[in-house]
């Protein structure tokens, strides 16, 4: 299993990030704009917001505004106190029990979801290989591809 700063990892032992805040707020009041998009790409998702070419704003954005995404967001604060305990998947005690060899890759300059939460995983997951990337932010994948695609390839391969 390959994870990349997932989010719901620790979730509440602190406050949400200013990032995470700002991508839960991206339909909220006025809804979606390119504007919104982009100052939460530029501003909290990636470590070097230069990297980030408008196309792919642009594309994220076309993306976002589809009527069955606008009707139904992919990521909405939980309702009730409940609902966020559930959310945290470190308090869920089958982590220590997962037999399944994970990767976690995460940016060390991660500003939606904190980086801690990887220490958070490999602690409780007995066959953790945690990667923290750094001057890197949440978008690993994106944002150091080579490096991502070695270590995916590497580990699913089985060289560990």
């Amino acid at each position: 299993m390959v994870l990349m700063g997932p989010g719901g990892i620790g979730t509440t032992r602190a406050l949400p990030t200013p990032g995470l805040t700002c991508l839960l707020d991206y339909y909220k009041g006025d809804g979606p704009s390119r504007a919104k998009l982009e100052k939460f790409i530029r501003q909290y998702l990636v470590f070097n917001a230069a990297d980030v070419p408008d196309s792919v704003i642009d594309a994220r954005y076309k993306d976002s505004i589809g009527p069955e995404v606008v009707a139904a967001p992919p990521l909405r604060r939980p309702k009730s106190l409940g609902a966020l305990w559930r959310t945290d998947f470190t308090r869920d005690s089958r982590l220590s029990r997962l037999g399944v060899p994970t990767l976690v890759l995460w940016g060390a300059a991660d500003q939606v979801n904190r980086p801690s939460g990887g220490r958070m995983l490999a602690e409780r997951m007995p066959h953790c290989d945690l990667y923290e990337v750094a001057n890197t932010g949440h978008w690993v994948q994106f944002e150091r591809a080579e490096l991502f695609n070695r270590l995916c390839a590497d580990f699913l391969a089985g060289r560990r």
